[in-house]
């Protein structure tokens, strides 16, 4: 109850406050990092980097990626090189197959540049 009734701190004073508490945490990793050995205080020194950078990163990492759902976000252009491509050595081994792929990617390469010149 007695929280309820404070007036909010200003934003200053918030961030002294702030700046204080991260002092005194260094002062005391510090002193625990003097208390090792020799041999002992670089490594200790690295980890606690270390785990730092990998709390506060983690904080900080944006959520997952949106997918796109927009169908139009894509070109065919791109589909009909690879599918012709495919195509080519088809022709070789199963005729029918190949004649079939190559049609299709020659239909979406025209839809493709249709949609490129459409779009500009």
């Amino acid at each position: 109850m007695a929280e309820d009734r404070r007036t909010p701190e200003p934003p200053a004073d918030k961030q002294r406050e702030l700046d204080a508490r991260v002092e005194e945490l260094t002062r005391q990793l510090a002193d625990v990092v003097q208390s090792a050995g020799v041999e002992g205080r670089q490594d200790l020194r690295e980890y606690a980097i270390g785990l730092l950078k990998e709390e506060t990163e983690f904080a900080e990492a944006p959520g997952p990626p949106v997918a796109s759902t927009n169908a139009t976000a894509s070109n065919p252009l791109g589909i009909a090189l690879l599918l012709g491509l495919v195509s080519l050595p088809l022709l070789l081994i199963f005729t029918p197959v190949g004649l079939t792929m190559l049609a299709v990617a020659l239909v979406l390469g025209v839809w493709g540049l249709l949609l490129g010149l459409v779009r500009r």
